[in-house]
């Protein structure tokens, strides 16, 4: 009877054991403050800020300015940017179809334009390992291999096949030569270069979803979450009170960026883990 007592105390008790105070893994670093609507962040240590303009900053790890990227009017709003090489970041346009390929001082290099290849909307989209594109189309429901001239150079089958009903994934990641595509309502598919579905992960409605150096991190509500691909072992750490209203997270080695935005401005609270 005493077996099957500390049996169940067991199992009640080690869920509970992943959870943890926040600073018990991060220790604070420093802030940066300025109009910043979002943000990323390279392996470097430099942040690139975009403001409500779409100007791009380049920041380095000491918050010396580096480089800019004024040309704010041409292509519509900016999405998003890839830093994964720092020597060649890319944005992402609202229209969902453009890129714009910059160089290590943020001058443009050359632009990629998806319609000539019958692309009108991407869903996700992110750099792959030898700097060319992954691309989701949606239409199609195919994930695409494109270079940085627009050419298609491989496209997996139709996933309505491979999973047996539509795919929607709103993030996509390439670690490690292989691919992680989000869906929040289903989780997380793990595919290789070659298309192959490898495994899911149950892992559903995480905001701020990445995946960096062998975890997948996300938010939930007031709560982080760290999943470690290799053991499946996750934590989890209660967001302080300040931070419980932040715009935006991110994982980057051993730093976590916070946007938090007020009143009184934006700033990006950085720290280390411990």
């Amino acid at each position: 009877m005493r077996r099957w007592r500390l049996y169940y105390l067991l199992i009640f008790f080690a869920p509970l054991s992943a959870w943890a105070q926040f600073d018990t893994l991060y220790q604070y670093e420093r802030t940066i403050r300025g109009d910043i609507r979002l943000f990323t962040a390279d392996q470097l240590g430099n942040l690139y800020l975009i403001d409500r303009k779409d100007q791009v900053k380049k920041v380095s790890p000491g918050g010396d300015s580096l480089a800019v990227y004024n040309d704010v009017r041409r292509f519509g709003p900016l999405s998003s940017i890839d830093v994964g090489n720092p020597l060649q970041p890319i944005l992402f346009y609202g229209d969902g179809v453009r890129f714009v390929v910059l160089d290590r001082f943020l001058n443009p290099v050359t632009r990629i334009d998806l319609q000539a290849s019958n692309m009108v909307q991407l869903q996700a989209w992110v750099r792959s390992y030898d700097n060319q594109l992954w691309v989701y189309d949606p239409l199609s429901y195919v994930l695409r291999k494109v270079d940085l001239t627009g050419a298609i150079q491989w496209s997996t089958p139709d996933f309505r096949l491979i999973l047996g009903r539509p795919f929607s994934p709103s993030r996509m990641m390439d670690q490690d030569r292989t691919l992680y595509l989000y869906e929040p309502k289903q989780g997380v598919y793990v595919f290789d270069y070659f298309g192959n579905l490898k495994n899911g992960i149950q892992l559903y409605d995480w905001s701020d979803w990445q995946v960096d150096g062998g975890f997948i991190y996300g938010r939930k509500a007031n709560t982080l979450y760290r999943y470690e691909i290799k053991t499946t072992y996750y934590e989890e750490w209660m967001l302080p009170a300040a931070m419980r209203g932040a715009v935006q997270f991110l994982w980057r080695g051993k730093r976590l960026y916070v946007l938090i935005r007020e009143e009184s401005g934006d700033r990006i609270h950085i720290y280390t883990t411990r």
